[in-house]
């Protein structure tokens, strides 16, 4: 994906073949991304609507650059054709590609904003402090279980300083699955959106317009009259 997310995240793989209208839509999410901390309680609060609305406000300033995209990556299609593939992309950025990554971004900004702990911010000390004495108590519990073969008292060591760690590996597990949701998403609509552009590259009607367009020059080429030799 984009340079962004890639260091944001460190496990979001390129996006496979070639770009998309020139990775419009990686740029776009990119966007997205730069802006999504400004997501504040009463956006949050708002519900997937509210936070919808937000990035739709993002993507209306794209709009222009998305026509021009278009018409400078798709140089073989008519203006008609530039029209309609517009619509349409510009129809599966509102319907599908907005409500999905607001839908995500929503739900992990949510999270994020309290560091992915389940209790508020006051209490996240005593939610670690947990997490390690349940650590203690399974690795207690596997030295104990005579169908474990491990009896050294010195493995409950490990546990309890997993069970200390879990909070910051739920964490990075949160980033890892968010970046590989938003990758996904990325990809999909890169797929859709060469569909769109390669079912007008061959279609009748697109190809029937392009021919009209050069019939009246090749006519006039065909009446216009041979150069008239000179006498000496």
């Amino acid at each position: 994906m984009s340079s962004l997310l890639k260091r944001a995240f460190n496990l979001m793989a390129e996006p496979a073949g070639p770009p998309v209208l020139d990775r419009f839509v990686d740029s776009v999410v990119q966007t997205f991304e730069n802006c999504r901390m400004g997501l504040g309680d009463e956006v949050l609060s708002g519900g997937p609507e509210r936070v919808e609305a937000f990035f739709l406000e993002l993507y209306e300033k794209e709009v222009p650059r998305l026509k021009r995209t278009i018409q400078e990556e798709e140089p073989l299609l008519t203006p008609a054709a530039h029209e309609q593939v517009f619509k349409k992309v510009d129809d599966l950025f509102r319907k599908v590609i907005l409500p999905g990554y607001s839908r995500m971004a929503g739900s992990f900004s949510k999270r994020q904003q309290n560091d992915f702990y389940l209790v508020p911010e006051n209490l996240h000390a005593l939610e670690r402090l947990g997490w390690g004495v349940a650590g203690i108590l399974v690795g207690a519990f596997v030295v104990w279980a005579p169908f474990i073969p491990i009896w050294s008292k010195e493995a409950v060591l490990p546990f309890m300083i997993g069970g200390l760690l879990f909070p910051n590996i739920r964490r990075w597990l949160a980033f890892r699955g968010y970046g590989r949701n938003v990758n996904e998403l990325v990809i999909r609509a890169d797929q859709e959106i060469q569909r769109i552009c390669n079912t007008y590259m061959t279609s009748g009607q697109a190809l029937a317009e392009a021919e009209k367009e050069t019939e009246p020059e090749t006519a006039r080429a065909a009446v216009r009259p041979k150069a008239q030799g000179t006498t000496l």
